[in-house]
């Protein structure tokens, strides 16, 4: 019955926020939605993917690979479009639920919790890709560790959106190498697919785009998580502390994930590693920080697992009295 009106609630809220997202006007619905297909309309006319920039002065900011992947969504008419990308965005919040609640109440309630929360609000209001990057890497993680293809997802997630390469040195430390092998020659693969079929934009965003980041939109914007971002609103404008300090962190981050890797728990070892993602990187979003609320999941895991231990052991104290 729990289950029921968790799932019943769910939906509901998904609903309302999905209502909301789509009665926006069409100016301003799913707007990096937009951006994508705007680009890869470009991209057919002969032009680069990286010369668009929305009626919001929104670029393309994705490695050319994700230009290739974007294509067929061209040919859909808009609204049909941003109904389908929403449904499947809510979709791919279920089974993220569902990969990491592991069944029974807690996957409804992390549904719920996902589906109020702010990063998938953000995702569903911007049609963004992060919802389903964070599938890829938790099926991978979660899922694939004992089949062959481990890692493949991981280096298809990286060549779409650079981000989730933080996983790949994730692999490589908890001592599951060919894993990280298999990542990085499939990341390695996208990029030399997209090079093959669009010289041009590949040449110009590995040269010059990437490491563009005020491209990225007002980064010192609160909304903006990462180091770079604190330190920008705290008046330090120096990309390189930025990157060492935020090495460091993400260093530590992954020593403490292949620790816990190594014990078993991949699921935790997974949220360090996002987190650390968050914040290494130059600019993440709201939409990016999915991880944070997974990491939410996890400590709540772990209240539920000390309470039922302390229980256990003053009932097992209790019967010897």
């Amino acid at each position: 019955m729990a289950r029921r009106i968790l799932w019943a609630t769910t939906a509901i809220a998904a609903a309302c926020t999905a209502w909301v997202a789509l009665r926006r006007p069409a100016g301003g619905r799913l707007t990096d939605l937009g951006v994508y297909t705007g680009a890869v309309n470009e991209l057919r006319q002969g032009a680069s993917l990286y010369d668009f920039t929305s009626h919001l002065n929104a670029p393309f900011t994705y490695p050319p690979f994700a230009g290739l992947l974007f294509l067929p969504l061209a040919d859909v008419p808009a609204l049909p479009l941003q109904i389908a990308w929403t449904l499947a965005t809510l979709a791919a919040v279920v089974v993220l639920a569902w990969l990491v609640g592991r069944g029974g109440w807690r996957t409804p309630a992390l549904a719920l919790a996902l589906v109020l929360s702010a990063p998938v609000a953000s995702n569903i209001k911007f049609g963004q890709v992060s919802l389903f990057l964070a599938v890829l890497v938790a099926v991978d993680l979660l899922v694939l560790r004992r089949h062959r293809a481990f890692g493949v997802l991981i280096g298809l997630a990286a060549a779409i959106k650079l981000t989730p390469l933080i996983f790949i040195p994730l692999l490589w430390l908890a001592g599951r190498r060919r894993a990280a092998v298999v990542a990085a020659a499939t990341f390695a693969g996208c990029v030399l697919i997209a090079a093959l079929l669009l010289p041009g934009d590949s040449w110009r965003y590995w040269a010059t785009e990437m490491t563009r980041v005020n491209r990225l939109g007002p980064i010192a914007n609160p909304g903006n998580q990462s180091l770079n971002g604190v330190l920008l609103r705290a008046g330090v404008e120096n990309g390189t502390l930025a990157l060492v300090l935020g090495g460091l962190i993400a260093a530590v981050a992954l020593g403490q994930a292949a620790r816990l890797a190594r014990r078993g728990d991949w699921l935790a070892a997974m949220v360090v590693t996002g987190a650390a993602g968050i914040v290494f990187s130059p600019v993440s979003w709201t939409h990016h920080q999915i991880w944070l609320v997974l990491g939410a999941a996890v400590l709540c895991r772990e209240v539920v697992l000390v309470v039922m231990l302390r229980t256990r052991t003053e009932a097992t104290k209790a019967s010897h009295h």
